[in-house]
């Protein structure tokens, strides 16, 4: 399924670090200051969102969707090796 939210338009480096993150436990709080701090993240909600900010709730909705496909393909991978 292709996503079309402010985290899935993120570079592809920065979206496989959040789910990284989100796969060892770190907490929303701190995972949206670090995502709204990055200039790529800036450019990318100022050009496709108007500059506003990923929320918790785009991060809920990741979480739920991007970050399970996500995790489903490396546990592939990982039975796969």
């Amino acid at each position: 399924m292709a996503r079309n939210g402010k985290i899935a338009r993120l570079p592809r480096e920065i979206r496989d670090e959040l789910n990284r993150r989100l796969q060892t436990g770190e907490q929303g709080g701190p995972l949206l200051a670090w995502l709204n701090s990055l200039p790529e993240v800036s450019a990318v909600l100022a050009r496709e969102f108007g500059g506003i900010a990923i929320s918790k709730q785009n991060l809920c909705e990741w979480r739920a969707g991007g970050f399970a496909e996500w995790s489903a393909r490396q546990e592939t991978l990982d039975q796969a090796r």
